[in-house]
């Protein structure tokens, strides 16, 4: 009957963001304030939850998707691996994709430049919506390509439009009023695509993707970003993470979900049920992702997405945002 009960203690440190003194100064981690529960907390988040973000949030879905249906709520999957927070905030409709000055076809597809999103990275892209009021959809294959494509829903007549068109995505709009995670700019951070890599400039769009969000009436849990398994101490992409995740912290408080405080904590072994290997405890002390928590050097296992769900659901619960669970 203890060890239920320690996980329980473990989990109210964790989610009260306590950090690991060694692995804190060893990693250099930046003073976060804790994550303290409402005294008031806000009404229910409605009856949707949506995860907006790249492979981090794509990864998470299936266990959102089994907390959402605990609670008889409907969940938008809007995680997708790779990509870039332009693109992911053009899927959003916080910051709209631009179009450079085009013609959409009679019927058919078009081949677009934008330059608000970078076509030449990997990620594949997709997304219905509207460009210059005709309804279709915006994608782009796996790999480098010359633009994306817009396929129009319906054949009609030909549209020319000006430098700047904005599409306005249309999916996952109904999921503004309910609960929103948000998880935008970890791979932009580390400076390896064709997108912007301030930390700053990454801050403001997250505010501005909650800000668009909230302003429909629902609730949004920021979340900060891990440093990968394996990353060297001095590497430019640690000190990018760790100024986007203090920024967050202290604008957000009870709403920022600080993954990498979580995935450095000592106490998350006993939430995961497993004992640490020495190579768990290294990378902890750097600051990093544990490998017994990992599938790869960048992304979480099996184990470690429930071991996330379980401190998701104890924070929604704790700002008061869920329903009552389903019976």
């Amino acid at each position: 009957m203890q060890h239920p009960i320690r996980r329980r203690a473990v989990l109210g440190m964790m989610l009260a963001a306590v950090p690991c003194a060694a692995a804190a100064d060893i990693a250099g981690h930046p003073p976060v304030p804790a994550v303290a529960r409402l005294a008031h907390p806000s009404r229910p988040g409605g009856h949707t939850m949506a995860c907006w973000g790249s492979s981090t949030a794509e990864g998470m879905s299936p266990e959102l998707a089994q907390l959402a249906s605990a609670y008889g709520m409907t969940y938008f999957n809007g995680g997708a691996g790779g990509q870039t927070a332009e693109q992911i905030l053009a899927r959003i409709g916080a910051r709209p994709a631009r179009v450079a000055a085009s013609v959409i076809p009679a019927s058919g597809a078009a081949v677009l430049s934008s330059p608000s999103m970078s076509a030449m990275d990997a990620a594949s892209f997709s997304a219905a919506g509207d460009l210059a009021g005709i309804p279709g959809k915006l994608s782009k294959a796996h790999g480098a390509q010359p633009g994306y494509r817009f396929h129009r829903r319906r054949p009609g007549t030909s549209v020319r439009m000006p430098d700047g068109t904005p599409f306005l995505p249309t999916e996952g709009g109904d999921f503004r009023a309910g609960i929103s995670h948000l998880s935008i700019g970890k791979n932009n951070l580390t400076g390896k695509h064709h997108a912007a890599s301030d930390p700053d400039t990454i801050v403001e769009w997250t505010h501005a993707a909650d800000t668009w969000l909230t302003a429909a009436g629902g609730h949004v849990l920021v979340w900060g970003h891990f440093v990968n398994t394996g990353t060297h101490a001095s590497a430019p992409v640690r000190r990018r993470i760790y100024r986007v995740n203090a920024a967050l912290s202290i604008r957000y408080g009870p709403r920022y979900l600080d993954l990498d405080r979580l995935l450095t904590h000592r106490g998350i072994w006993e939430m995961a049920g497993i004992r640490p290997t020495a190579s768990d405890l290294r990378e902890q002390a750097k600051g990093n992702k544990p490998p017994s928590l990992s599938s790869n050097g960048a992304h979480l296992n099996a184990l470690g997405y429930a071991v996330l769900r379980r401190v998701i659901e104890s924070k929604l619960e704790n700002l008061g945002w869920l329903p009552h669970p389903q019976r």
